[in-house]
């Protein structure tokens, strides 16, 4: 029941989110849309931003689950961006909100275990240490994020898949040059 009523919340701010910003929803109107009390509301989340994290988090985890090979991270990534360009308005309205760093912090998670999986498919076939692993695997996702954040600034001007694609074309043949140069890095310092 519990997990049923959080997605009930969830579904409720989330048909709000297309019309409003994140910043002027209140918890009167999620618990009115759905039929569910404020003290609903309260038993599961302290307040509205609590419930977008739990939202985004349990999608962060859904796309982690489904795409868990060290191969798909292309697919996962391609995914996580589907599913953002699919919920535009929902996504701009939390973007163009005051307290956007929810969003940036649903995408530093999603993106952070596909940039290690990415970096660990090229530390397989090399004798990279755990630490440059780290350290290059920390550099793909804040460009990735980067690029994601510049991408709904721009109004997701093209699909999620044409994003994901080309990331990958930019990443061929940098990884392993970022792994030697981390190591490099590591030794110096």
């Amino acid at each position: 029941m519990s997990n049923l009523t959080k997605k009930t919340l969830a579904a409720s701010v989330t048909e709000l989110l297309k019309t409003k910003s994140l910043d002027r929803i209140t918890i009167k109107e999620i618990t009115d849309r759905c039929g569910l009390t404020r003290n609903a509301f309260y038993y599961h989340f302290s307040d509205v931003y609590e419930l977008l994290g739990w939202m985004l988090t349990s999608k962060a985890d859904e796309i982690i689950k489904a795409f868990g090979k060290e191969t798909d991270w292309e697919k996962g990534f391609e995914e996580g961006l589907t599913f953002l360009y699919e919920n535009k308005a929902v996504i701009y309205h939390i973007y163009r909100s005051l307290n956007r760093e929810f969003l940036e912090k649903y995408l530093d998670r999603v993106v952070s275990e596909y940039a290690l999986k990415l970096v660990r498919i090229h530390t397989a076939k090399s004798s990279a240490s755990k630490e440059a692993e780290m350290l290059v695997a920390d550099f793909y996702k804040n460009a990735f994020v980067g690029a994601v954040m510049r991408w709904i600034d721009r109004d997701m001007n093209v699909s999620g898949e044409k994003l994901a694609k080309t990331c990958d074309i930019m990443l061929k043949g940098t990884v392993d040059a970022a792994l030697k140069s981390a190591e490099e890095v590591i030794r110096t310092i």
